[in-house]
């Protein structure tokens, strides 16, 4: 098994490879959000702005390198994507009180964060408030996912997939984050690519007010 694990294991310098390539796709979704195509969930983006740099301080803390890269670009995109979408008002989806009710879960992990000088134990709870962050863009995602970006879902999986190959060493700070940002973006994408894009080209006004309410 140790074989076939290092066989496949690519160099290190491959994982900022990979984050430069995850950060590609943030791009494009960044492009998509001007452009009036994308309607980001803000709650959502902004904690996923905020949460991987909480991990990018706790990877560095713990002397990790090449892969704590790949957190800090899962988490200087969706800042720009979360002020972007106040630019163009086509970007706008409302939020949920639900959306609030796990902002307040996902801050509470933060704050979890900041009361342990243990990183390992603090990777955990940022990994935890992450999850609470993206609930909102998954289930969107899944009831209107013409709303979202397969394709910079996409690319952000590949890019993070191929930082995930190039841990050298298998411990939980290593592989954590990068194992989680890959399943969630891979995930994403094929939940947005469901529905094509150009079949939502001429949208009734009632679907419109849908989506831009962010109704069920």
């Amino acid at each position: 098994m140790s074989f076939l694990r290092q066989a496949a294991m690519l160099p290190d310098h491959f994982a900022m490879i990979g984050a430069v390539i995850g950060s590609l796709g943030g791009f494009y979704y960044l492009y998509e959000t001007i452009a009036g195509k994308a309607q980001p969930n803000r709650i959502t983006w902004l904690l996923w702005g905020i949460f991987p740099m909480v991990i990018f301080v706790a990877q560095r803390a713990q002397g990790v390198e090449g892969a704590s890269w790949a957190s800090f670009a899962a988490g200087f995109t969706p800042l720009l994507v979360f002020a972007a979408s106040f630019f163009n008002k086509n970007a706008y989806w409302k939020s949920e009180p639900r959306d609030y009710y796990l902002m307040a879960a996902a801050i509470l992990g933060l704050i979890l964060w900041a009361m342990t000088d243990r990183p390992n134990l603090a990777l955990l709870f940022s990994l935890l408030a992450d999850v609470l962050a993206s609930i909102p863009t998954l289930i969107k995602s899944y009831r209107h996912p013409h709303s979202e970006s397969w394709i910079a879902y996409a690319v952000s999986a590949f890019g993070f997939g191929i930082s995930f190959l190039s841990v050298q060493t298998y411990h939980f700070e290593n592989v954590a984050f990068v194992a989680y940002v890959f399943i969630l973006n891979g995930t994403l994408a094929v939940l947005a690519s469901r529905s094509p894009r150009h079949q939502q080209a001429t949208p009734s006004k009632g679907e419109r007010d849908e989506q831009r309410t962010g109704g069920a």
